[in-house]
């Protein structure tokens, strides 16, 4: 019996098929566990791109069409949900800052409120509401008091002009055109500035919502040493006990002796430029340039007249930058 079997094993070994059922046993064992129900030689990379088109085929006008409306549909699809995404965030923004500034500032504590709308330079004319709250016929007339007395301290006036500068006897000189614009150090932006409905009246004009609020355009300077001395404060201190452990003599800019900035009644004012001309007779001219802040304080005076059919410039008066 033992004998019958090693017979029949040894038969079996030594016929054609069984090599190749030891190899695809051994095959079997010694495949990747990743591709055990798969072959790797047949996976193929799609490509997104031709999802539903073969790369490089020609395809008729009804296939064309319904691949192009396929590829159009997932582009605005796509560009919807981006709209939706900023639209969301526009919202949730604008919202913020109108609930803070109107609910809670203007009608809760009943403060203005200026909201910010976009930046404009820093040279810029006066509109006319604010040329209502700057009285420029007075401007004038300092300028041409300060302007006549630095023309009668120089030699050339009085050799050339004699001295006291007049049309006529008892008829002083007289700027005949002057303008005015603003001229701010600082970074400015245009916005709406919003007041309760029952704050005092002033000489602007309004836009009011009946028995909520009023609002109007108006342009605010950026100035970042406001905002230090708001930090400052907290801690005890501000900006000029820094500057004074610095440089003790360093004064406070330019007006150390007039009034301080936030007693005047329009802040406008106080970046406020001019230039002028002034007739002096016998085709002769005078034109300066100057700023204004609670003083006049001219930065440059030129003459202007003709020589030998030539206009001549010169230059009377410069004042130093600091």
């Amino acid at each position: 019996m033992i004998r019958l079997g090693r017979c029949a094993r040894n038969h079996i070994l030594t016929r054609p098929g069984a090599s190749l059922i030891a190899y695809r046993l051994q095959a079997q064992r010694s495949r990747d566990p990743k591709h055990i129900f798969t072959d790797p030689s047949n996976n193929e990379i799609l490509d997104t791109k031709h999802f539903f088109t073969v790369p490089n085929q020609k395809l008729d006008n009804g296939q064309e069409s319904i691949a192009t409306a396929i590829q159009e549909s997932i582009k605005s699809q796509r560009r919807r949900r981006v709209k939706q995404i900023l639209s969301a965030f526009i919202v949730a923004v604008v919202g913020t800052i109108f609930g803070y500034n109107v609910g809670y500032k203007v009608m809760y504590l009943h403060e203005q409120a200026f909201i910010p709308a976009y930046p404009v330079p820093k040279r810029r004319s006066f509109t006319a509401d604010e040329l209502r709250t700057i009285n420029v016929d007075e401007i004038k007339e300092m300028a041409d008091y300060k302007l006549l007395e630095k023309l009668s301290m120089h030699p050339m006036i009085k050799e050339e002009y004699g001295v006291p500068l007049h049309h006529a006897p008892g008829v002083p000189l007289r700027s005949r055109e002057f303008s005015v614009w603003q001229e701010n150090p600082n970074p400015c932006l245009a916005g709406v500035l919003i007041a309760p409905y029952n704050a005092p009246k002033d000489v602007s004009k309004w836009h009011s919502i009946p028995f909520l609020f009023k609002w109007r355009l108006v342009t605010r300077s950026i100035n970042v040493m406001n905002y230090v001395d708001s930090f400052l404060d907290r801690f005890g201190t501000g900006t000029s006990d820094l500057l004074e452990v610095v440089n003790a003599n360093r004064e406070l800019g330019d007006y150390k002796y007039e009034r301080p900035q936030h007693y005047s009644q329009n802040h406008r004012a106080s970046h406020l430029w001019f230039l002028g001309e002034m007739d002096l007779g016998d085709g002769s001219m005078i034109v300066y340039k100057g700023r204004y802040h609670v003083d006049i304080k001219l930065q440059q005076v030129d003459l202007l007249r003709r020589e030998n059919n030539e206009l001549v410039r010169y230059v009377l008066y410069q004042a130093s930058e600091k």
